[in-house]
């Protein structure tokens, strides 16, 4: 028997290429379990693209640590903390934004070490997945382009695995745009018969723990 399959985008891939100490140790387990073989990991290459734009952007690190600063330099001014711990913290500051400075040069070091691991199939879109995008495009789901792209890919690449004879295709998804539900859970009825159509059981983590309704007749097999 086949084993099961589980599909992540690019908030997986963000916080695994991220700086270290910003890493998900969920997202690191998922990888793990995969590489035991516990399942196949697959992942839409454009993912990566996506990711190699995103985590220099999300974090930069002056811009995370400028507040930090202006809030020093005020409590130094106000009397409220002594030179000596305002420099201390200056100090800290320096050393936090060289280091994900250095951190941030081994993104594309760290993508390209990711797609080789033995858990993990990177995929390219194919001509069905761009087709399916145009389709998804015209119902009303105000979704961005790149949301568009890994959504048909998920749904075209599952039933594609089915198709193949693997018996099951869950996808953990973090994004509340692709969530098939909302904030309070209510089933967001669009998405949810997408996901539902093609098979897609969908998790709201990287544990495989966070379901939020199994589609009617299905049985789960975490």
């Amino acid at each position: 028997m086949k084993p099961s399959i589980v599909l992540v985008e690019t908030n997986w891939v963000v916080d695994l290429a991220a700086p270290a100490h910003l890493q998900s140790p969920q997202a690191i387990q998922l990888l793990q379990r995969a590489d035991a073989g516990e399942f196949r990991l697959f992942v839409p290459a454009i993912c990566l693209a996506e990711a190699r734009e995103t985590v220099p952007r999300r974090f930069t690190p002056r811009s995370r640590s400028e507040d930090l600063r202006k809030f020093v330099r005020w409590a130094r001014d106000e009397g409220r903390i002594n030179l000596e711990d305002a420099e201390a913290a200056f100090r800290v500051f320096n050393q936090f934004d060289g280091l994900v400075v250095n951190e941030l040069t081994k993104v594309s070091e760290r993508l390209e070490m990711l797609a080789s691991h033995p858990g993990l199939s990177v995929f390219p879109l194919s001509e069905s997945m761009l087709e399916r995008q145009v389709t998804i495009g015209a119902m009303g789901l105000s979704l961005k382009p790149y949301d568009l792209a890994i959504l048909a890919a998920v749904l075209v690449k599952s039933e594609e695995l089915q198709q193949d004879g693997y018996p099951w295709v869950g996808f953990c998804e973090l994004d509340s745009d692709l969530q098939p539900w909302d904030r309070l859970g209510t089933r967001k009825p669009i998405l949810s018969n997408l996901y539902n159509d093609s098979r897609v059981w969908v998790y709201g983590d990287f544990l495989l723990e966070e379901l939020n309704k199994l589609p009617e007749g299905w049985i789960s097999q975490t």
